[in-house]
C-alpha cells in the first residue's frame, strides 16, 4: 500500500506501530531519532511519515520543521502521535504542517483510522482536519485556563 516512516526514540512504541501498519498492509521504515529519520529521507521519499514529538536531542517539532524545509519532501504528510497533548503542543504542530495528531496510548484501529485519512486525504481535507485540530486545541487550552483559575482561586465569591 504506501511507504511509511515511523520516527519514535522508544523501541517499543516503534515496534507496534511498525507491527500495526505492517498487518494493514504497508511498508515501513523505522528510526530511533530525528536526525536517523532526516537521514532516510534524504535518500527516499516516503508517502508517510509517522512522528513522536518528545525525543532525546532533537524533538519531533524540530524534525518537522526540518521536514518542511527540505523542497522534495515538504509536502510529505506527517502524522503526529505523541503522548504530548497539551492546547499548546497541537497547536504548535498544526503551524508547523503536521496533517493529524494522535494521543498516546491508542487503539490499533485509531492508529489505522488516522494513517488511511492521512494516506487519503486531499488539499482541502487536510486544511479542514487542521482547522478542526487547531479548534479543538484552542477549545480545551480555554477550558484548561478556566479549571486553573477556579482551582487557583477556590475562595474567591462574591461577598454580599
Amino acid at each position: 500500500m504506501a511507504t511509511i516512516l515511523v520516527v519514535d526514540d522508544d523501541q517499543d512504541i516503534r515496534e507496534l506501530i511498525q507491527a500495526i501498519l505492517e498487518a494493514a498492509g504497508h511498508d515501513v521504515t523505522v528510526a530511533a531519532d530525528g536526525q536517523e529519520a532526516l537521514n532516510k529521507l534524504k535518500r527516499k521519499p516516503y508517502e508517510l511519515v509517522v512522528l513522536d514529538i518528545m525525543m532525546p536531542t532533537m524533538s519531533g517539532y524540530e524534525v518537522l520543521e526540518q521536514i518542511r524545509a527540505m523542497p522534495s519532501r515538504a509536502s510529505t504528510p506527517v502524522i503526529v502521535v505523541t503522548a504530548k497533548h497539551d492546547p499548546t503542543g497541537v497547536m504548535r504542530e498544526v503551524k508547523g504542517g503536521a496533517v493529524d495528531h494522535l494521543a498516546k496510548p491508542f487503539l490499533p484501529d485509531e492508529l489505522e483510522d488516522v494513517v488511511a485519512r492521512a494516506l487519503g486525504a486531499n488539499r482541502e481535507s487536510t486544511d479542514e482536519r487542521r482547522r478542526v485540530l487547531q479548534t479543538e486545541a484552542e477549545i480545551y487550552g480555554s477550558m484548561n485556563d478556566l479549571f486553573d483559575d477556579v482551582r487557583s482561586n477556590p475562595d474567591d465569591k462574591k461577598k454580599t
